[in-house]
């Protein structure tokens, strides 16, 4: 299929419809500079008030640490479950997002986390596990001990 321009512009007619019917608001876009993507394709969307941001020429890797994260969430989290139904899916991406950035360590970032929690690191204790999605998610972490780390 080779998508025109009509068709790219019915697309975004669809998009606004989908977002009026679950009463949400897009505020930014950021597209490529595919040639179906144009001017008219712009204009569409701030028509509907939604800032268009297009991606520098030759910047293959801008949308590469969002398609990662897109990849682990998938291979993670979503392959595991079959979903049954927007409440669901959402239930899911926040319990993995949460996970994601609070207890997963992240090996680009010398397996630290993301989000790092207040606190001293504790060597002292006994370990216990948190689990998420049904044991799914697991974190560890040591209890705390009354006479302190």
């Amino acid at each position: 299929m080779n998508p025109s321009h009509d068709w790219v512009a019915q697309q975004v007619r669809n998009f606004q419809m989908y977002l009026d019917e679950m009463e949400l608001k897009a505020s930014h876009l950021i597209r490529d500079r595919d040639t179906k993507f144009g001017r008219p394709f712009d204009l569409l969307f701030n028509a509907i008030g939604v800032d268009v941001t297009t991606l520098p020429i030759r910047s293959p890797n801008l949308n590469a640490y969002a398609e990662r994260f897109v990849q682990t969430l998938q291979v993670e989290c979503l392959d595991h479950f079959v979903v049954f139904g927007r409440k669901h899916l959402d239930y899911l991406l926040s319990e993995f997002v949460d996970y994601y950035h609070h207890h997963r360590p992240h090996q680009g970032i010398g397996n630290r986390l993301i989000l790092r929690q207040g606190g001293e690191v504790c060597s002292q204790g006994e370990i216990d596990c948190e689990e998420k999605l049904g044991g799914l998610l697991k974190h560890y972490y040591r209890k705390a001990v009354r006479t302190g780390c």
